[in-house]
């Protein structure tokens, strides 16, 4: 008896990602209500057949959105963050966290509006699902992950002694950057982002070890 193949496993030829790019699109656009299978085949210009042919239900296919999407913040996010260290972010300043957090920001307020409601409609539906619970787990991870590599790179290049372990800063970072993007969507007007991410930096910046330059003299 031959074996069943998983589709997501077959060798895209194009349309699969096309697919995916789509029922992104559909979400920004419209929100993840009107993300059918017939809205997201018409949005690719592609029979709907071909849903079924790549993902074992649209479910698969919203899972793919998701981890898509995930890469491309986590990507654009880690090079923000690394040019803002470089001095090239919205403060410069070389190896300041403040930089760091700036420009990782900016990538959010460049981004379109819709783009950035999307990972949070997506979480919302995995964690109503049972089965794709693993989806927004897999999701924070890698945000802790982006975050924790964030806080490591600033401590190696400036010495600053953390109040606690890199792993649990980051995550402080993250549960920060989460609840301030979602803040800012909600109500931009009334969020003061710079504000929030100078305090984050003073909470952790007073923790550098004197220096010679520095340090009290009796």
């Amino acid at each position: 008896m031959a074996e069943t193949r998983n589709p997501s496993r077959r060798r895209d030829d194009g349309r699969r990602t096309q697919l995916i790019q789509a029922a992104a699109r559909v979400i920004a656009r419209d929100g993840i209500a009107a993300a059918t299978v017939r809205r997201i085949t018409e949005e690719a210009g592609v029979p709907g057949s071909l849903v079924h042919y790549w993902f074992a239900d649209k479910d698969e296919l919203l899972e793919e959105v998701l981890l898509a999407d995930l890469d491309a913040i986590s990507t654009a996010v880690a090079e923000a963050a690394d040019t803002g260290a470089a001095g090239g972010g919205a403060a410069g300043g070389g190896d300041d966290l403040l930089d760091r957090l700036r420009a990782a920001f900016h990538v959010i307020e460049q981004d379109d509006r819709g783009r950035q409601i999307l990972p949070y409609e997506l979480t919302t539906w995995a964690l109503r699902k049972p089965e794709f619970v693993h989806v927004a787990r897999k999701q924070y991870a890698a945000y802790r992950e982006l975050g924790t590599r964030t806080i490591s790179s600033w401590t190696n290049a400036t010495g600053v002694q953390l109040p606690a372990d890199v792993p649990v800063v980051g995550q402080f970072i993250t549960a920060l950057f989460d609840g301030l993007v979602l803040a800012w969507l909600a109500d931009p007007d009334n969020t003061d982002v710079d504000a929030v991410l100078r305090l984050a930096h003073d909470l952790l910046k007073p923790s550098v070890p004197d220096t010679p330059e520095t340090s009290d003299v009796s």
